[in-house]
């Protein structure tokens, strides 16, 4: 028999011989294989670190050291493939648990929407520069000698490091970003859909599980909170994912690729990394991507919800008169 209309945080309802655990089992699953993988990773880059910065992980462990600083680009290849392996992690779990078809993570279409995701690349790349410059504007009017106290810092700078990081996150930023998105705005949001009906369960515990993983203070944790819990709106709204990896990944071009210059004087990721003014910054900018978006998904005419054929137990009823 044929599914009600499942918006997407619901899409897990649909798939085959589906049971009110399975679900758990597979955000169990998906953990596991993340910690697999994980160890594979960290058995295969142990050489690497031993070559090119052997000091690197103990400076980490003492506090010396960032966890993620472009000046050592061995730490955002590290950081990057940490995060990147969460996406085989939930797309092989799903595979294991018979969640077919796999590409209900990507959207109610059964796979990314190619064009819709191309289009908003364009829209988030507008609604950034605008929250970029909201938040310098507003902070120069807040505070006009902060400008002047950024200046960018040339002590010890290493230009071939900074490209060498570039290249990386160049690279590595679509597939971090894509595997962050399927995790929170996918694989949470459509586990806790398949047990609550209302998205707002599924939108927003997500998004302050989100930003509660960042070292940001506070104005950096309200902000990431916020892009996540519009990534996770308008992914409800769009039926799919295309909007939150657009923002994201363009979103992660542009902080890295501040922080790789040096233009702040910081090269690494650090704790004060956010202000009232960019908080100000994110909501003008969400604001108008959200606005943007939906506007784009309206006259692509794509769907926001998915109807899957289910087999259902036969009632007693029906297995009297066979």
């Amino acid at each position: 028999m044929e599914t009600e209309p499942l918006d997407y945080h619901r899409l897990l309802r649909g798939a085959p011989a589906y049971r009110w655990w399975k679900p758990l089992a597979l955000l169990l699953l998906s953990g596991v294989f993340f910690g697999i993988l994980t160890v594979v990773v960290t058995v295969t880059v142990i050489p690497v670190l031993m070559l090119t910065d052997p000091d690197y992980p103990a400076q980490v462990a003492a506090g010396t050291a960032a966890a993620l600083d472009t000046q050592r680009p061995v730490s955002v290849l590290v950081s990057m493939v940490s995060i990147i392996i969460m996406l085989p992690a939930v797309l092989l779990a799903m595979l294991v648990m018979g969640m077919r078809p796999i590409g209900r993570i990507w959207s109610v279409a059964g796979r990314m929407r190619w064009g819709l995701l191309g289009r908003l690349l364009g829209v988030s790349v507008l609604a950034i520069a605008v929250m970029n410059l909201v938040g310098i504007g507003v902070g120069v009017l807040l505070d006009p000698a902060a400008g002047a106290a950024a200046a960018p810092s040339e002590t010890g700078f290493d230009a071939r490091a900074a490209v060498l990081s570039m290249l990386l996150v160049l690279i590595l930023v679509p597939l971090q970003s894509t595997a962050e998105e399927v995790v929170f705005r996918g694989l949470f949001m459509q586990v806790l859909g398949a047990w609550l009906r209302n998205p707002w369960f599924a939108i927003l515990i997500p998004s302050i599980g989100f930003a509660s993983l960042h070292i940001y203070d506070i104005w950096g944790l309200l902000a990431v909170g916020l892009l996540g819990a519009v990534s996770a709106w308008l992914t409800w709204r769009t039926g799919g994912l295309e909007a939150a990896i657009a923002i994201h990944i363009v979103n992660n071009y542009v902080a890295f690729g501040i922080m790789a210059s040096g233009l702040t004087g910081e090269t690494a990721q650090t704790a004060g990394d956010g202000s009232p003014a960019g908080l100000i910054g994110q909501i003008a900018g969400l604001a108008l991507f959200a606005w943007l978006t939906l506007r784009v998904f309206t006259r692509g005419g794509h769907g926001r919800q998915r109807i899957d054929l289910v087999q259902m137990p036969a009632s007693s009823q029906e297995r009297g008169t066979r």
